[in-house]
C-alpha cells in the first residue's frame, strides 16, 4: 500500500516546475501607538532573498516559499523614562508559506498557511530596546487577474491575511505578548519575461495592543504589554525561474 501511495502522489504532479530565486529591497516602515500617540518609528529599507517551487498538477498547483529577512533601519523613539532617543535597529528574521492555488481562464486564487519569525533588536541599552522575537501564524488568501502578450506574462493580485496568532517575546521580561489582529492585506503587480520576474507590492499590516502580561521582580510586579503596531512595507522585487 506505501508503495502504490508514492506512485500516486508521483501521479498527481506532472513534470511540470519551476524552481524560483527572488531578492526583494523592502522600504520599510514600523510604528506604534498608544492611546492615539506615536511611541516611536522605524524606517528604512531591509533585503529578503527567497526560493520557492511550483507543482502543477491537472487540476491545481502547490507553492511552498522560504525566504530569509535581514537589514537594519533608523529608530526614532523614547527612552522607558519618555526621554527621546534615535538609534539603528537591527532584524532579521525567517518568512515561510505554503500556498495551494488554482487558475480558471485570466483569474487564479491561492489559499495557504503562512508563518514568519523574526527579530528586532536595537543597538543601544538606553532605549526601550532590549531584543524582541515575534512570530505569526497565519492563512493568506490571494485572488489575481493575469493575461499573456506576445512571452510577457503580466498579472496583479490582492491578499488578504487572516491572523491566527501573532506573539512577541521582549528580552527584559518573562513574559510572552499576543498583539491583537486588526488589518493585514497586500496589493501586487508584476510581469514576467521569459525566466525573469519583477513585481512591485504595498503591503499592510496592523495590531491592536495585547492584554497586559504581569510578572514579579525584586519584590515588585510589573505590567507589560505590546502597544498599537503598524508595519508598511513597498516591496520591488526581481527573480529568476531555472
Amino acid at each position: 500500500m506505501r508503495k502504490f501511495a508514492i506512485v500516486g502522489i508521483l501521479a498527481v504532479f506532472s513534470s511540470s516546475y519551476s524552481l524560483d530565486f527572488q531578492y526583494s529591497l523592502k522600504s520599510f516602515t514600523w510604528k506604534e501607538y498608544e492611546a492615539g500617540k506615536q511611541l516611536l518609528k522605524e524606517s528604512g529599507f531591509l533585503h529578503e532573498f527567497g526560493f520557492s517551487h511550483r507543482f502543477d498538477a491537472e487540476v491545481l498547483y502547490i507553492k511552498p516559499y522560504a525566504g530569509i529577512e535581514i537589514g537594519s533601519v533608523n529608530y526614532d523613539g523614547q527612552t522607558q523614562s519618555g526621554t527621546p532617543a534615535k538609534t539603528d535597529t537591527n532584524y532579521w528574521g525567517v518568512l515561510t508559506r505554503l500556498c495551494i492555488g488554482k487558475e480558471i481562464g485570466l483569474f487564479f486564487g491561492e489559499i495557504g498557511v503562512g508563518y514568519d519569525y523574526w527579530k528586532r533588536n536595537l543597538e543601544t541599552s538606553s532605549a526601550i530596546g532590549y531584543t524582541e522575537t515575534w512570530s505569526q501564524f497565519y492563512v493568506p488568501l490571494r485572488v489575481g487577474l493575469q493575461g499573456i502578450i506576445s512571452e510577457t506574462k503580466l498579472y496583479w493580485f490582492g491578499e488578504y491575511r487572516i491572523n491566527i496568532r501573532t506573539k512577541n517575546e521582549p528580552s527584559t521580561s518573562p513574559v510572552t505578548l499576543e498583539p491583537k489582529a486588526d488589518l493585514f492585506f497586500t496589493i501586487s503587480g508584476g510581469v514576467e519575461i521569459k525566466r525573469l520576474k519583477f513585481e512591485l507590492s504595498y503591503s499592510y499590516d496592523k495590531w491592536k495592543k495585547s492584554d497586559r502580561e504581569y510578572y514579579l521582580s525584586g519584590g515588585y510586579v510589573y505590567a507589560v504589554w505590546q502597544p498599537e503596531s503598524k508595519r508598511e512595507v513597498v516591496r520591488f522585487t526581481a527573480g529568476y525561474s531555472f
